[in-house]
């Protein structure tokens, strides 16, 4: 069986010719609100960790989850940012 009419390996391409080669303006734009997003996550992550911890008992569990949700989506906010 002959495969050479179907594709080898699939690549993504943007179109200048017609104006919509703006790619890198966009990626940027949604790289920065994905930043902002991500950050907004972390710091309702903290917030949660924060109001857990002050309630005791059994909470420490919910509190260390939050916490560690927390610094890792700050980390990704802030290289998104």
């Amino acid at each position: 069986m002959e495969t050479g009419a179907l594709p080898v390996e699939l690549l993504p391409w943007v179109a200048t010719a017609n104006g919509t080669g703006v790619a890198g303006k966009i990626l940027f734009v949604h790289r920065r609100a994905l930043g902002v997003l991500f950050g907004l996550l972390a710091v309702g992550l903290g917030a949660i960790a924060v109001l857990s911890a002050l309630q005791g008992g059994q909470a420490w569990v919910i509190t260390f989850a939050a916490a560690v949700l927390a610094l890792w989506l700050a980390g990704l906010a802030r290289r998104a940012l």
